[in-house]
């Protein structure tokens, strides 16, 4: 028999102090006393009690699909995974030999994507020629200036190369400052198309899609909601160009900083073609004029061909994708395999210590390779795994943005002038405003946070949805922008009032939908939808799980 709690024992009253009935006193020390003994066994249970609190999570109470989901409530987990089942089992030699292997060939996979990222610039760069002067032709309207900026960003796969020409230009004077300042603003959209097609590397696993997704549309969101902000106070009152030209009148002159990625990636990319980027360049500018058949191409294997460059640039711009689909498809798969077990708490432990810190790693980074591509394509599939958190990413992703502003920076430092030493200003004031914006107070990132996770459970249920975001931001609103523009402001009078009521017709348009969507059951309809597709996508997996079960105890029974 247990001993008695003492407390229990002092609480009895005896049957003399009960015969002339309960005093005060006694009532009052019994009720503390029960009340001590609940307090004692209350705090004994909590400390014989062991909490995993990395489980505990705070109840969703919105029954919207499209609400903030949390990483830890994802049905198909990436911690419970057959790859860390075997990973345990695993001796700790194997595990060295096997990391080393993973390792090396998730480097090789790396390196691989960056030359096809390399490649398809390339391409376009080429396709381009003679023409890159009259691609920012219609740069002198703001609206067509930031649609321009947004589409050879998609197309280049480098801000940092639309940056450096925009430099070229205004130094030269084939571009104003103002003109200039809505191109670098559209760089910063255009930039991001790279990491959605990281995360359709991990399209066949629905979570780690979803996670994939919301870590590659945080870039975008950030860039979006920034563009929200800070172009109608720089097309009203020109904050950014008038701060820029105060600080460039400091003199500039410092040598060239090689990219480290670019020197490891041109040797193989080379093989194949090699783009004279600085006629490209003067060309842009106006130093260097075209004539019929002339061709950048200065040495690979399409040297000497009887191709054109336009030609050309398009093998090459498929033969880029296609390495980047192979690349991108190994890289996930390898990722997968070296953060597991120790490797992945470590980089969670890292990365969760304070988010400023988080920036100036993903400043440093991106200054250091001189690609903010290679940075937050990385980070894609890291999220993915479930190796970092998006309130992880985020940090890194804005500070990859700051630290490619270093690109347009050391263009501008090398010409010494102060116009291109402003525009460079331009990109690197952008990217502060915005850190100061959607940062330092959390309730400023809840907006950029909230539409990339409600848009990954979009892409995660219909994965449809990604590619017509795609469609939507890099094609479609541009090309409708900048023709708009064009009607809007052209010299016959018909076809001006033709752009307006089209314009008007657009704007009306998207104010219904808008109104459907919030008011008239739109967003209902719109969530109905993607239930139905991810129980079709559920459906099939469980089909195909069944399929593969059947044929694996078919194939044991014949054995």
């Amino acid at each position: 028999m247990p001993d008695q709690d003492p407390l229990v024992e002092d609480s009895k009253l005896t049957d003399s102090q009960c015969s002339s009935g309960p005093s005060l006193f006694a009532i009052e020390y019994r009720i503390v006393a029960e009340l001590f003994i609940k307090l004692k066994y209350t705090i004994t249970m909590i400390h014989d009690t062991n909490i995993d609190y990395e489980k505990v999570t705070t109840p969703n109470l919105d029954p919207r699909p499209s609400a903030v989901y949390s990483d830890c409530n994802l049905k198909n987990d990436a911690e419970v995974d057959e790859d860390e089942d075997s990973y345990k089992k695993m001796t700790l030699t194997q595990k060295i030999v096997w990391g080393i292997f993973y390792g090396f060939a998730s480097l090789a996979a790396l390196y691989f994507f960056m030359v096809a990222v390399k490649l398809i610039g390339d391409g376009f760069t080429l396709a381009l020629g003679c023409n890159t002067k009259g691609a920012f032709d219609f740069a002198d309207n703001p609206v067509a200036g930031l649609m321009i900026g947004t589409i050879a960003t998609a197309l280049l796969h480098s801000s940092g190369t639309v940056t450096s020409i925009v430099v070229a230009l205004v130094g030269s004077g084939g571009m104003t400052i103002r003109q200039g300042v809505y191109v670098i603003m559209g760089a910063n959209i255009g930039t991001c198309i790279t990491c959605i097609m990281v995360a359709f590397g991990q399209v066949g696993d629905r979570a780690r899609f979803q996670r994939a997704m919301a870590a590659a549309t945080v870039h975008d969101m950030y860039n979006l909601w920034s563009v929200f902000v800070l172009f109608p106070i720089e097309v009203l009152f020109h904050p950014l160009e008038e701060l820029s030209i105060a600080m460039s009148n400091a003199s500039a002159s410092s040598g060239a900083f090689d990219s480290p990625v670019d020197a490891i990636v041109k040797p193989l990319a080379q093989e194949l073609v090699v783009v004279d980027k600085d006629s490209i360049y003067d060309v842009a500018t106006g130093d260097l004029e075209c004539i019929d058949g002339q061709s950048f191409v200065t040495a690979g294997v399409f040297e000497g061909s009887s191709m054109g460059d336009g030609s050309i640039g398009a093998i090459v711009v498929i033969i880029g994708f296609c390495i980047l689909v192979c690349s991108l498809l190994t890289l996930v798969k390898m990722l997968a395999k070296v953060f597991m077990g120790p490797t992945k708490r470590l980089i969670s432990k890292l990365l969760n210590y304070n988010g400023y810190i988080n920036i100036l790693v993903g400043t440093l980074i991106t200054f250091v390779v001189h690609s903010s591509t290679v940075v937050t394509s990385t980070l894609t599939p890291l999220a993915g795994l479930g190796v970092i958190t998006l309130e992880q990413v985020y940090p890194l992703v804005i500070g990859a943005n700051l630290g490619t502003t270093g690109t347009a920076l050391l263009a501008a430092l090398v010409t010494g002038k102060s116009d291109s030493v402003a525009i460079a200003l331009v990109h690197f004031w952008f990217n502060v405003f915005g850190i100061m914006l959607f940062y330092p107070i959390p309730i400023t990132r809840k907006p950029i946070l909230n539409w990339a996770r409600s848009l990954a459970f979009a892409s995660a249920a219909w994965p449809m949805t990604a590619v017509l975001f795609l469609m939507a931001l890099f094609l479609v609103a541009p090309g409708t922008l900048l023709g708009l523009v064009y009607m809007c402001t052209a010299d016959s009078s018909a076809v001006e009032v033709i752009g307006w009521i089209i314009g008007t017709i657009v704007v009306a348009a998207l104010v219904a939908l808008i109104f459907w969507y919030k008011k008239k059951g739109g967003r209902d309809v719109w969530h109905g939808f993607l239930e139905k597709k991810n129980e079709e996508r559920e459906a099939q997996a469980a089909r195909e799980a069944e399929n593969n079960h059947t044929q694996s105890n078919l194939l044991h029974e014949t054995v």
